[in-house]
């Protein structure tokens, strides 16, 4: 697929299963938006009920839109003399891999007179005068979704919109009080030196100052603290990668109060170092209080 950065608004069509859902709802993403199947005769006015804001809006048709072989042609021709910057983005994939993927999808093929192997060709050649029309054909039959989703944000990012950057939330939370139902990474930490045994440290939390001296002078917090800040570092590009918008990084100890809070602020501190968008959270800091 080419790397072009188009921007502007889209119509987004092509063959059933090929995979226009995954390609709008990425462009949903971006700030576009995304109008999907709706008759040919309301797309015109579609384009301008949305007035300025037509820059930003993508329109998904297909064969269920009655007449669209033979109507949407003309129909598009016409937009594109009032709307210079629109492109027609054509979806589609091999035969074998749209049957592949109709035999484990649950929803029937639009067109369902027949096999669906018949229902597939038909369906081409319908759309072949439209398919003659885009000014990017997309072939999905070797791409992942998370691949079609990222080569999307190439072709939809503008100006006006860039991908969502990643954020990495850092939450300490106490093991009596459950992990965090949102973690994708959960540290134990329990088995690090407790400050909790040090009576003048007891009603303190892990970001108070002679617990933090107490705890960095223990060997094995350091040495554990750099392997898990190794792991994360190496970890979150790749979440990155995966065009992921939330990262939860759960530290957890007894309470919540001492060791996962002391952990948790150096790994934040770690990626804010590292460029990433990272924030900070103590969940149960404050549910523990020790005499």
């Amino acid at each position: 697929m080419s790397e072009r950065r188009f921007g502007g608004p889209f119509v987004i069509t092509g063959l059933s299963g090929s995979g226009k859902t995954v390609l709008s709802r990425s462009l949903e993403d971006i700030g576009y938006l995304c109008v999907d199947n709706i008759p040919l005769g309301l797309v015109s006015s579609l384009f301008d009920t949305t007035d300025n804001d037509a820059e930003r809006l993508a329109v998904v048709l297909d064969v269920r839109a009655r007449g669209m072989a033979e109507r949407f042609p003309a129909i598009f021709r016409n937009l594109k003399l009032r709307y210079p910057t629109l492109r027609l983005v054509f979806v589609e994939a091999s035969p074998s891999v749209l049957l592949q993927r109709y035999s484990v999808a649950r929803r029937p093929h639009p067109l369902r007179d027949g096999a669906i192997e018949d229902s597939i060709v038909a369906e081409r050649n319908s759309l072949g005068a439209v398919r003659e029309l885009a000014d990017l054909i997309v072939d999905t039959t070797h791409l992942s979704p998370h691949e079609l989703r990222r080569q999307v944000l190439t072709l939809g990012s503008g100006d006006f919109v860039s991908p969502e950057e990643l954020t990495v939330e850092v939450a300490s939370f106490s093991y009596l009080q459950g992990v965090p139902s949102t973690a994708s990474l959960v540290f134990d930490v329990r088995f690090l030196p407790n400050p909790y045994f040090e009576k003048e440290l007891r009603s303190m939390a892990g970001d108070d100052e002679p617990v933090k001296e107490w705890l960095t002078g223990q060997e094995e917090v350091e040495e554990a603290i750099r392997r898990i800040i190794d792991l994360v570092l190496y970890l979150v590009p790749r979440y990155d990668n995966e065009l992921k918008s939330h990262l939860t990084i759960a530290i957890g100890c007894t309470g919540g109060r001492h060791r996962s809070v002391y952990i948790a602020d150096r790994v934040a501190s770690a990626l804010k170092e590292a460029g990433s968008n990272a924030v900070l959270r103590h969940r149960d800091k404050e549910q523990w209080r020790y005499s």
